[in-house]
């Protein structure tokens, strides 16, 4: 049975706004791709420029029923990053995300994803929502942790054109996430 995704609409906690992508995401896509740690853990191209990434994100602020993308927007920093829930090809909900290096370390990732779980089991009527992180991906698996995500197990894939064994963490829609501590 195919699942299909809630039109995303923007969120905010206080602090982390999440606003759906639009065709303006391929700066911040280009200075991803530049940055050694996101194109290390996730599946952005390295040393993208503006007409690459322009070509890449041009479909993402498309309506779709299988992919939630959106931009980790900061009140000091403007768009700072990227959380997505897309349905993989087992049908399965999977949540992927990166931020720039001048957000990290400060919650806004634990933010982000908290509030994009919160979208997908209210809004989409999810049971449960998979994560994977590539083993070693230490900063990635304190936020799935935090975000009520635990491990399941590995899975094999392909990253970039490399077989790798990803560990697979789940979250169920009542699982208890950690309380954001105030920064």
């Amino acid at each position: 049975m195919s699942v299909a995704l809630a039109s995303p609409s923007p969120m905010r906690d206080g602090e982390v706004a999440l606003r759906p992508v639009s065709s303006s995401v391929a700066a911040l896509v280009v200075a991803a791709s530049h940055d050694p740690e996101i194109t290390r853990w996730t599946q952005v191209p390295d040393g993208l420029t503006i007409v690459d990434a322009a070509l890449i994100t041009a479909g993402w602020a498309m309506p779709s029923t299988r992919t939630a993308r959106y931009q980790v927007l900061l009140p000091e920093l403007g768009p700072a990053g990227m959380v997505t829930v897309w349905m993989n090809p087992a049908d399965e909900a999977e949540v992927g995300y990166w931020l720039l290096p001048s957000a990290r370390g400060r919650g806004v990732a634990r933010r982000a994803v908290g509030l994009l779980c919160t979208w997908a089991f209210d809004e989409c009527g999810l049971e449960q929502l998979q994560l994977t992180t590539l083993p070693g991906n230490l900063a990635s698996e304190k936020v799935a942790q935090a975000c009520g995500f635990h491990r399941r197990g590995t899975l094999p894939r392909d990253i970039k054109g490399v077989r790798c064994t990803l560990d697979v963490w789940v979250r169920g829609a009542g699982a208890v996430a950690e309380p954001v501590s105030a920064r």
